[in-house]
């Protein structure tokens, strides 16, 4: 009798264990996918806001705001290397992003 109440505790919590690397892994796959949407969508240099500036490979806030006062101050960007002349951002991070990049 002992060995059988031990023998189920012990299958409910292979079990349990189970369930939850099953849902961890649902999670990080729906994670991952959000992330590959992001890297994937276009953006419009010339009027993606901060956050979406953000998503850039290379930019953080403070680079995509920088981007933002210069399209304000200099008006829309005529071609995607125009983003090579805010300070801050070189040719090299506008090659990695021109995939991405759009006007």
């Amino acid at each position: 009798m002992k060995h059988t109440v031990i023998t189920a505790l012990f299958a409910a919590a292979l079990l349990s264990l189970t369930i939850s690397i099953a849902e961890a892994n649902t999670k990080s796959a729906e994670v991952d996918t959000t992330q590959s949407q992001s890297q994937h969508q276009a953006i419009n240099i010339n009027t993606a806001s901060v956050q979406e500036l953000a998503l850039l490979n290379g930019i953080g806030e403070s680079k995509a705001q920088a981007i933002i006062d210069y399209r304000t101050s200099h008006g829309k960007f005529d071609s995607i290397n125009d983003l090579a002349k805010v300070k801050g951002i070189g040719t090299k991070l506008v090659e990695k992003n021109k995939g991405v990049i759009t006007l």
